[in-house]
C-alpha cells in the first residue's frame, strides 16, 4: 500500500517539474530573445513541446 502511495507522489512531482519546465519556456517565449532550440535546452524540454507552447507547427 505504501509503494502505492509513493509511486503516486512520484507520479505528481514528476508532473508539478513539467508544468514548472513549461512556465518557464512560456515566459521565455514572450520574451522572444532566446530561440525555440534555446528554450529547449535551457528548460530541458523536447523542442517539440517548446514549439508547441509557442504556438508553431512542425512541418511534415
Amino acid at each position: 500500500m505504501c509503494q502505492i502511495f509513493e509511486d503516486l507522489a512520484e507520479k505528481r512531482a514528476q508532473e508539478r517539474a513539467m508544468e514548472e519546465k513549461k512556465a518557464t519556456a512560456r515566459r521565455m517565449i514572450t520574451r522572444g530573445k532566446p530561440t525555440v532550440e534555446e528554450i529547449a535546452e535551457n528548460v530541458d524540454l523536447p523542442i517539440d513541446i517548446v514549439r508547441d507552447l509557442a504556438g508553431l507547427q512542425l512541418s511534415k
